[in-house]
């Protein structure tokens, strides 16, 4: 029995060892940024010509608008990136991420000491969580913080929108084209 337990604890033992030695790896390949940085959007850094997309958030696109409750429209997408850019401007921050997203931007978490800018950013009803930040998030919806105090399309249903929009148009453009063309021609 004794012989039983020593080889259980010996193998917890190895097996923990080796998922230090992995994380102090993973750590290592992690690329760092201390800034200066630029907010490119509300959820976008640029620095060193590296763009930096904060991990675990989604914030309106600049261009995008909300409804805030009294009806009244405002520019939500310039709200959350003049929010990043007073956020990064005023601490120093560190971040620093591996993995790429499909537009090949560095997916990173940004903290300075143990404050983190995306929580900072969706406490501030400027993004929505996806998936890391959800107590900040029913936090600034309880509170009617930022875009919770109207409403809003969700950034991911306001590109998807466009995209469509933009698809449609495409394929109207390219349905009359060749007619026009095609008249011009014969003149």
């Amino acid at each position: 029995m004794t012989k039983r337990l020593r080889d259980v604890v010996l193998g917890f033992a190895i097996l923990a060892l080796a998922l230090l030695i992995i994380a102090k790896l993973e750590n290592e390949q992690a690329l760092r940024f201390a800034g200066p940085f630029t907010a490119v959007d509300g959820d976008t850094l640029l620095t060193s010509g590296e763009r930096l997309r904060l991990e675990g958030i989604d914030a309106p696109e600049l261009s995008q608008t909300c409804d805030a409750a009294d009806g009244s429209v405002y520019r939500c997408g310039e709200d959350a990136r003049d929010l990043l850019a007073t956020l990064v401007v005023a601490r120093a921050w560190e971040c620093s991420g591996t993995g790429r997203d499909r537009h090949q931007r560095l997916l990173v978490l940004c903290k300075s000491g143990a404050d983190d800018l995306a929580e900072r950013i969706v406490s501030a009803g400027l993004a929505v969580a996806d998936g890391r930040y959800l107590a900040a998030e029913a936090n600034a919806r309880a509170a009617g913080e930022g875009i919770w105090r109207g409403r809003f399309e969700r950034p991911s249903d306001w590109r998807r929108q466009r995209q469509i929009e933009e698809a449609e148009l495409a394929g109207w453009v390219e349905a009359l084209l060749p007619r026009w063309m095609s008249r011009w021609f014969e003149e």
